[in-house]
């Protein structure tokens, strides 16, 4: 994913310069500064991160649940099932596609309950059509 794009203004070309500058030159923290270096700055927002090709998971998941029975599982069992490398799964878990059972436990023994990581999958095959 690329970099957020930064947008940089001069502040003095701004309607509310004035307005501004006064303030400013009353804070503390600007006793000693030069007001005509102000620049305003601002990250371009990112858009919300999706899973692209989520299918394939789920149906591993729904295929191993009905030979299996659902289970529990360590991250590892998970990445395994699904076929997916570990860190895309923490990366799933950080941007929040899935959730762990116990928030408490260490990563290393946190478990997955299958059936909770499908529906929540689902969810998001939902949210990207």
């Amino acid at each position: 994913m690329p970099r957020p794009k930064i947008i940089r203004i001069h502040a003095a070309k701004l309607k509310v310069w004035q307005d501004l500058s006064n303030e400013l030159r009353d804070h503390p923290l600007f006793k000693n500064c030069d007001f005509s270096s102000i620049h305003i700055v601002s990250k371009e927002s990112m858009p919300k991160p999706v899973i692209k090709d989520v299918e394939k998971p789920i149906t591993r998941l729904e295929r191993f649940i009905v030979n299996n029975g659902n289970q529990e599982v360590s991250k590892k069992k998970l990445c395994e099932i699904m076929k997916i490398s570990r860190p895309t799964l923490n990366k799933w878990i950080d941007d929040g596609f899935i959730s762990t059972g116990n928030k408490k436990e260490p990563w290393s023994l946190q478990k997955f309950d299958l059936k909770k990581v499908v529906s929540e999958l689902k969810e998001q095959k939902n949210i990207t059509k």
